[in-house]
């Protein structure tokens, strides 16, 4: 994307920031995670404290924040399991998933970089697509909220980046149906690339349903269909490197088994 749109891009990231610090920290909004606390041991101890002294997470500011810098293994798989916490419980009030969106934004920004910020689609700039991805998001959110789901970051990116996928594509495919035709060797060789992907998705489908370890399928689709690095895939998980790089290589070894 140009210039113009990075920094447009980044503006609206900005703006919400600017918007969840007002929201976050207002009384009703603490009330419902207050609430959301209650029911879930881990949280409730940053929330309302542990009888010690006070709460390391008051607001829900502060538990996203807690979630955004996690470090190391055990904090980041903490903060996934607060995603899952926070996801099952979104059912009950529309501000959990606004808290879900904040939570959500680095995964977010890196699903736009994959996607090329809208590229060869109906989109006029980098900010028109990074809405459009924040709209995917919260219907994303709002239908699957209730849903206590293990893998609930990776699930979430996931699923939001194939409905974009999905979005992009029908826009590159009309745009070739119009075009002249004529040799194109770039729009072969894309075309080809996704036909590999659909047909890898479906070995994946196959072997799962043969007996592949469920852990295996889900890094080898998330690796090779959806083109998240393992580094990524750590990040969002919360699951160490290693572990994520022996998954996936005893998956390939049963594909090419």
């Amino acid at each position: 994307m140009p210039t113009t749109a990075s920094k447009q891009r980044v503006a609206l990231i900005d703006q919400m920031a600017a918007e969840w610090q007002s929201i976050g920290r207002t009384p009703a909004a603490v009330r419902t995670l207050q609430a959301v606390a209650a029911r879930d041991p881990g949280l409730s101890g940053l929330v309302l404290g542990s009888g010690t002294g006070p709460p390391r997470c008051p607001t829900p500011c502060d538990v996203v924040e807690l979630m955004r810098v996690a470090s190391g293994r055990t904090e980041r798989e903490e903060a996934a399991r607060l995603v899952r916490v926070l996801l099952r419980e979104a059912g009950a009030d529309p501000f959990v998933c606004r808290m879900l969106v904040q939570v959500l934004v680095p995964g977010l920004v890196a699903v736009a970089g994959k996607l090329r910020w809208g590229q060869g689609g109906d989109w006029q700039d980098g900010e028109e697509f990074f809405g459009e991805l924040l709209s995917t998001t919260w219907l994303t959110l709002r239908s699957w909220a209730g849903q206590d789901r293990p893998y609930a970051v990776l699930d979430l990116l996931s699923a939001i980046r194939c409905r974009l996928r999905r979005q992009l594509f029908r826009a590159k495919d009309e745009g070739a149906r119009s075009a002249p035709l004529g040799p194109d060797v770039a729009a072969d060789r894309s075309a080809r690339s996704e036909t590999d992907l659909e047909e890898l998705a479906r070995m994946l489908v196959d072997l799962h349903h043969a007996g592949m370890r469920p852990d295996e399928v889900e890094v080898l689709y998330a690796h090779h269909v959806l083109g998240y690095s393992i580094a990524e895939l750590a990040a969002m998980t919360g699951r160490d490197r290693r572990a994520l790089y022996a998954r996936r290589d005893r998956g390939q070894r049963r594909l090419c088994a």
